[in-house]
């Protein structure tokens, strides 16, 4: 993981394995299911990193290559050309250091609200910054409930008591 950091391919990326089919039992399908993974590897790889990731993959869940039907990979180079936002392959959208906590993608008091009626940013770019899944788009939605609607208190998020339950 080090290595990516400083611009080396190490072989041996930090990968961030995710089995969708735990939380949405849907996409699960005649004893198939589907796994999604993330590796770091350098800024501007070009390579296929599918085999690499596999091979990490193996190392902690041995026979887990064997169970493979099919795969598709991005790499660092397509992934730009997919979004010229994302410089080599960065999902984060730049360094995050302390300035840019601060600052992303502006210094403003709301970075989420546009000068743009109705529309909100929700991204990397955007505070607490990336690696934290799904905190900026609850960010910008509570800044858009604050300032569209007036709804100071966001609603509960959290599951719903017994008594308010509608079964199907």
């Amino acid at each position: 993981m080090w290595g990516a950091a400083r611009g080396v391919d190490a072989g041996d990326p930090f990968v961030l394995l995710v089995d969708p089919g735990v939380a949405d039992p849907d996409r699960v399908h005649a004893g198939k299911r589907p796994v999604w993974a993330y590796a770091h590897v350098p800024n501007g790889y070009a390579a296929d990193p599918t085999g690499s990731v596999t091979a990490q993959i193996e190392k902690y869940a041995p026979g887990f290559s064997e169970t493979v039907l099919a795969a598709r990979s991005t790499n660092g180079v397509q992934y730009e050309a997919y979004n010229p936002n994302y410089v080599g392959g960065d999902i984060g959208a730049g360094a995050l250091t302390l300035g840019q906590l601060l600052m992303r993608p502006t210094l403003r008091w709301n970075p989420y609200a546009t000068p743009l009626p109705g529309v909100y940013l929700c991204s990397a770019s955007t505070p607490p910054g990336p690696g934290v899944h799904g905190m900026s788009g609850y960010l910008a939605a509570v800044s858009a409930l604050r300032r569209e609607f007036g709804i100071a208190a966001p609603p509960s998020l959290g599951p719903r008591p017994a008594s308010l339950r509608r079964e199907p």
